[in-house]
């Protein structure tokens, strides 16, 4: 817990992104196994993923802008608040009919979010010691990893025992706990202070535009952000998939498999830190691994072995995730990181939608492990095309 003794205004961006995202995985959760029971369609699941994603095609580019016209503390702020209220709507989902909802309420929830989530990320140089961004950057897969294991694992118990209500009920709390958190947080408007002077936003675009295209580097982490989302799209649709139709294990069965997700991310900053140099190479190696482990995961019968392997996966999804971001923190102008992440969110998550989309569709035709297999082989193609990559980058000029 050292880092985040030491950086206590990034202690107070860390519990509310840990309260809300545990909240947001009750719902999650629930809202998926509800809509299984309902539908019985594999469709369903990929359309809702799909509009979780979709407002980061609609709303992302606005984040940067939304938050130049307002303190970046208020845009969290408010989010948080807007999505308890926009939660409560999953409580009035009792039939088949009223499926909508969910589809409505998963797309404006994820709206929130595609505004929230490129200033957050924007804001953590500006609340840190810049020899604390690697740990700091492991520390956010921490938090990812109790998201899963608490929120995901959790969520699933509470709707088993006292029904998907009692999870969505948590969500609408943990939203409002987290605007508590964020509204503590006193350094952020001062380290990144709106001026008369910034900018005109159009112009800060395209310098941006120009930063990125005069870096091979950045191109590169650029076209990641369209291309990988389309292999990571097919895992979060068949983790409910595996664990409600090829394994029925219900309710329990996501909970289990998102909460093993969630281990690896823990367990991974201990694996960053021993990385030194190189950063690139060692993220799409992990890569690689990744998607061998999921070649193996689709040809498994076991339930408790696809858990295992799915929790040693998101250790080295955690290494690379964390080393990627310190690899943009470090060498990104910081004037231009929320334009930067907001653009990333943007391609990243679109891609992802489709994917999700995609996937639910090919589901009505392909077995899910036929899917889980084509889902490993993407990864590996991508792991193998982008360290090549990075290694005629390291050649010419090392990044990190």
């Amino acid at each position: 817990m050292s880092i985040l003794s030491q950086e206590k205004e990034y202690q107070k961006l860390f519990f509310s992104g840990l309260i809300n995202g545990i909240g947001d995985r009750f719902s999650q959760v629930a809202s998926l196994s509800l809509l299984l029971q309902l539908s019985a369609s594999g469709m369903s699941v990929g359309i809702t993923l799909a509009l979780r994603m979709l407002p980061f095609l609609l709303f992302g580019p606005l984040s940067s802008m939304v938050a130049a016209k307002w303190s970046r503390k208020k845009v969290l702020l408010y989010t948080d608040i807007i999505r308890a209220f926009i939660a409560i709507s999953f409580l009035f989902v009792n039939s088949k009919e009223d499926i909508w909802i969910i589809y409505v309420a998963s797309f404006l929830l994820a709206s929130g979010e595609a505004l929230y989530a490129p200033v957050r990320k924007a804001s953590i140089p500006a609340l840190i010691n810049g020899e604390s961004m690697k740990a700091v950057n492991g520390w956010e897969q921490v938090q990812l990893g109790f998201v899963l294991v608490i929120g995901a694992f959790s969520g699933g118990i509470i709707s088993l025992l006292f029904g998907q209500k009692a999870a969505f009920f948590v969500n609408i709390l943990s939203f409002l706990t987290a605007a508590a958190f964020i509204s503590r947080i006193a350094k952020i408007d001062d380290a990144v202070r709106h001026t008369a002077h910034q900018p005109a936003t159009k112009e800060k675009g395209n310098q941006l535009i120009a930063v990125i295209f005069s870096s091979s580097l950045f191109i590169m982490l650029l076209s990641a952000d369209i291309f990988v989302p389309l292999a990571n799209g097919i895992e979060n649709v068949l983790i409910s998939i595996y664990a409600i139709d090829t394994f029925p294990a219900a309710d329990l069965g996501v909970g289990i498999l998102y909460s093993v997700l969630g281990v690896g991310f823990i367990i991974s900053p201990f694996f960053t830190r021993l990385i030194k140099g190189n950063f690139l190479l060692f993220a799409y190696l992990a890569m690689i691994i990744e998607g061998i482990i999921l070649l193996i995961v689709s040809q498994m019968n076991s339930f408790a072995m696809i858990a295992v392997l799915f929790g040693i996966l998101t250790v080295f999804g955690g290494v690379g995730n964390a080393l990627l971001d310190t690899v943009v923190m470090k060498t990104m102008p910081q004037k231009h990181q929320g334009s930067y992440f907001a653009l990333s969110a943007t391609i990243g998550n679109t891609s992802l939608g489709l994917s999700m989309f995609v996937t639910g569709l090919l589901l009505e035709v392909f077995e899910p492990r036929a899917l889980g297999a084509a889902n490993g082989l993407l990864y590996i193609f991508f792991g193998g095309m982008y360290l090549l990559w990075a290694s005629q980058i390291y050649r010419q000029k090392s990044p990190a």
